[in-house]
């Protein structure tokens, strides 16, 4: 039998997008399913054996995304969260990512939005936290709606991020319209209110 008559089966299906803890999209293809299985590769990155991964139990459908974090905690195998930092200004960037380092993420840094696009594109992130303007506020418009384009394509529950030391009301507004799950004000206390936020979702 050659490979192309090989075809997945449904139940098969259900199963990666249970374990994977993502939502089955109304129209499943190759690529929808490479971004499920991406998702399961990052959850088991740490594994050392697959023989003691947590199955979900027959039957039950109750089975969710919290109770696999669950069983892969009590086995040992925990799930490290992925943070994407984008801004042109290197110390913002040093500082966030040394702050999420220690809080036990694994952080990616970009300065500019093609950079950004790249590693949107090939990875799979819990939070995108972007400065509006990168470089420039059409620029960083622009990357706010490609990655919004990205995470509902994909079914991807990636909290977006946007940072500004911007005070104009219409962007707050402009960036929430488009998808943004938080609008930042770079004033005092916005690492604290950021660190609320991610440590909350």
């Amino acid at each position: 039998m050659s490979d192309e008559n090989v075809q997945i089966g449904r139940d098969t299906i259900d199963l990666i997008y249970k374990i994977a803890g993502t939502q089955k999209p109304e129209v499943v293809s190759d690529e929808t399913i490479k971004i499920a299985l991406c998702v399961i590769e990052k959850k088991l990155s740490d594994a050392e054996s697959l023989d003691i991964l947590p199955q979900p139990p027959e039957g039950d459908d109750s089975y969710n995304e919290e109770d696999w974090k669950r069983d892969l905690a009590a086995a040992g195998l925990g799930d490290k969260r992925k943070i994407l930092v984008v801004d042109d200004i290197g110390v913002v960037t040093y500082q966030l990512k040394i702050l999420f380092q220690k809080m036990g993420f694994e952080v990616d840094t970009a300065k500019d939005i093609y950079g950004a696009a790249k590693l949107i594109r090939k990875s799979i992130y819990d939070f995108i936290i972007m400065d509006l303007f990168v470089s420039t506020e059409r620029e960083g418009f622009l990357l706010l709606d490609e990655t919004k384009k990205v995470v509902m394509q994909n079914n991807l529950k990636t909290k977006i991020i946007v940072i500004t030391a911007s005070s104009k009301g219409e962007h707050k507004v402009k960036c929430l319209n488009r998808g943004a799950n938080m609008f930042l004000q770079k004033d005092t206390g916005w690492q604290d209110e950021l660190v609320k936020f991610i440590s909350t979702n």
